[in-house]
């Protein structure tokens, strides 16, 4: 359902997209069908490693987990598209 609310406000397919307090990256791997590149961000590492395994086990290629904060996030490449935190207040 929070997928396609998201949808409804903001174009996913094929965008390249940062998820900011992504968790355990729940959104993330319903996201990554869609984007075209996910960069999802956790400054918890056990989440982050977590989110990491879940992903490798369905076979998902198309996200970067890392652990960081927005706040101190420097990355290089094309900008992003679309940006999201969802649950991160």
């Amino acid at each position: 359902m929070e997928l396609r609310l998201l949808q409804r406000f903001v174009e996913i397919k094929g965008r390249r997209v940062l998820e900011i307090g992504c968790g355990d990256g729940r959104l993330t791997r319903q996201l990554a069908p869609l984007a075209s590149r996910v960069v999802a961000i956790e400054p918890d590492s056990a989440k982050i490693a977590l989110a990491r395994r879940l992903a490798a086990a369905e076979g998902i290629g198309n996200v970067s987990f890392r652990v960081a904060s927005v706040e101190r996030l420097r990355l290089r490449g094309d900008p992003f598209e679309v940006a999201l935190f969802s649950w991160s207040l």
